[in-house]
């Protein structure tokens, strides 16, 4: 008796996790293959296992692989950006603390001229 494409799919998604897992294996150990065991020439496969193997998986997104996006990238900018907006308000503080303790211009301009002949 031959199943559809629909009641396959409906069966696979009534199974639980552990129980998709142990028909995979069980496919596996039927093909001679070990888990881990790597892959071999797509030769060495029987097609319609392989199909049948590829369409279960097919009907569960969880088991597909998940792409990489941007999302991993946004949140180094982020953290780049307030580092950047910290150092902008540490100078500010820091020129504002500087120009408060030393108001006059010819104070400042001492204290650069020794900054700049200091042994």
């Amino acid at each position: 008796m031959s199943e559809t494409p629909e009641e396959r799919t409906k069966r696979f998604q009534a199974m639980s996790s552990y129980q998709r897992q142990a028909l995979l294996r069980q496919k596996m150990k039927a093909q001679g293959l070990v888990e881990g065991s790597g892959v071999k020439p797509l030769s060495s496969y029987d097609t319609d296992e392989v199909w049948d193997l590829i369409q279960i998986t097919s009907c569960f997104p969880e088991m597909q692989a998940k792409p990489s996006g941007r999302k991993e990238t946004a949140p180094k900018k982020r953290k780049s950006l307030i580092a950047w907006i910290l150092i902008a308000i540490a100078l500010t503080f820091g020129m504002l603390f500087y120009y408060k303790q030393y108001p006059s211009a010819e104070t400042r301009r001492e204290l650069s001229v020794d900054g700049i002949f200091f042994d």
